[in-house]
């Protein structure tokens, strides 16, 4: 079982988290929830530099990557504050939730995902980091939801159970299309100029 399933069955889990103070230390695990990004993103922002502040206990008989990482529970909470999105534009513009080229659509990114018994279809809720705290916290309780990690550009091609939020993604898409289409033609100005200019020098 794993932690995202242990904790959906504590219904005080968050009332817990409200509770502990911020010098307790959490580990990678239950940082990775808190903040509702994966384990292997959080490693990302370790090796990369942008995320929270961590705790790593230095061992003389350890290799490095064995190490014990531990969050304190405050920085974790400071670092949310200052990644917390007005919409969904907004959202794209956060570190780590960027989207500038069409490869950045086909990275795995985390989605709620609701399984309905009485549909065959499972449907996406919406962008696990985009989704407002209370929300958050309430679909960890609930049984159907889980976190699921597939491409923005899966995603479009899937059931939603809102076509408003879909359709915020189905905008961002539109609006990186838009400007790489812009971009593409100023470029291909650009040397079709300078191939005339090369054969009037000629």
């Amino acid at each position: 079982m794993n932690v995202v399933e242990t904790l959906r069955d504590l219904s005080e889990v968050w009332k817990l988290f409200s509770e502990i103070p911020d010098d307790a230390t959490l580990s990678v695990d239950l940082a990775a929830l808190y903040l509702g990004i994966s384990v292997k993103s959080l490693a990302r922002y370790r090796q990369k530099g942008g995320g929270p502040q961590y705790i790593q206990y230095q061992s003389e008989d350890s290799k490095a990557r064995n190490q014990r990482i531990n969050y304190l529970l405050g920085d974790l909470r400071n670092w949310r504050e200052t990644h917390k999105v007005k919409d969904t534009i907004h959202a794209a513009q956060v570190r780590g939730l960027t989207f500038a080229s069409l490869g950045d659509f086909t990275e795995p990114q985390p989605f709620w995902l609701l399984h309905n018994v009485n549909d065959s279809h499972n449907k996406i809720l919406s962008h696990a980091l985009t989704t407002p705290d209370a929300d958050f916290k309430a679909l960890l309780l609930k049984k159907n939801a889980t976190v699921v990690w597939f491409s923005v550009e899966e995603a479009l091609f899937m059931n939603w159970v809102s076509v408003y939020e879909r359709l915020k993604w189905n905008n961002l898409l539109n609006e990186v299309l838009k400007h790489i289409i812009k971009s593409s033609n100023v470029a291909q100005e650009k040397h079709l100029l300078n191939a005339y200019l090369n054969s009037i020098d000629m």
